[in-house]
């Protein structure tokens, strides 16, 4: 057949579009942003680790993934402890 596309080397219509990386917004235990990360995992959990964009590790204490959390294109707004509150705070 004239003009056929021969199927071994063929790519599918999903090799096409890499996989989502979702984002996240990471706020400190304060409130205050720390900023947006990209995470190929696919869910992230309380205690899990998560890199902030500074390359420092740090775990996730809680997790906001209702509409609000969500807000400005992000997965999830997950509180992390950085160390910036003070143990008696907590």
């Amino acid at each position: 057949m004239r003009g056929a596309i021969p199927l071994c080397g063929r790519r599918s219509a999903t090799d096409a579009y890499p996989p989502r990386i979702a984002r996240y917004r990471l706020i400190d235990m304060a409130g205050g942003e720390i900023g947006i990360i990209n995470d190929d995992r696919a869910s992230i959990a309380e205690s899990d680790l998560v890199t902030m964009p500074d390359g420092v590790q740090v775990p996730v204490v809680e997790i906001y993934d209702d509409e609000d959390g969500r807000e400005g294109d992000v997965a999830a707004t997950l509180v992390v402890d950085d160390g910036s509150v003070d143990a008696a705070w907590r």
